[in-house]
């Protein structure tokens, strides 16, 4: 009997170490496949301190903004997407498009709440009247690449995950 009693105790143990070993190296698996709004990026917010393979998102270049020892900030970028020159980048808190003959702060920027939710834009002068459809377009076709790339996990852990996310990232 004492031995059922041990061998249930390490089995126990085992499984709630690994669940969160469990939900962090599936974090983007699980961020694109919770329920969402159509003006919700879940896998946005977790850009902050979770490693963005860039075979997730080909065709986008993944950049690891700060140290490798502390949280890691993944930004996703890419070059070129209307005309030669313009620049479109993702963090965990925005999206931003920078066309070629703009400078930094003459941009267009789209924020994106802690939920991953979209919260408002902000403008430059003489930004294109196609900045806003082209900006949401990339976020929606970077979510659709990294759901289709990244794969499923062992043992499927979606249910905590959804639970956790309603509480950490309100």
């Amino acid at each position: 009997m004492k031995k059922v009693i041990i061998i249930s105790v390490v089995v126990g143990l085992f499984i709630l170490i690994r669940i969160p070993i469990n939900l962090r190296s599936n974090a983007y698996y699980y961020a694109t496949h919770m329920p969402r709004n159509s003006k919700q990026y879940p896998f946005v917010p977790v850009l902050l301190g979770h490693r963005l393979p860039s075979n997730y998102v080909p065709g986008y270049e993944i950049k690891n903004i700060g140290s490798t020892r502390g949280p890691l900030i993944m930004e996703i970028d890419k070059k070129n997407v209307k005309a030669g020159g313009d620049i479109l980048k993702i963090s965990e808190h925005f999206i931003t498009y920078i066309p070629k003959k703009a400078n930094y702060y003459n941009r267009y920027t789209i924020f994106i709440t802690e939920d991953g939710s979209y919260d408002g834009y902000e403008k430059g002068k003489n930004i294109p009247v196609y900045s806003k459809k082209l900006t949401v377009n990339h976020l929606n076709r970077v979510q659709k690449e990294i759901k289709q790339n990244t794969p499923k996990p062992k043992v499927n852990l979606q249910w905590i995950w959804n639970l956790w996310f309603k509480i950490h990232y309100r």
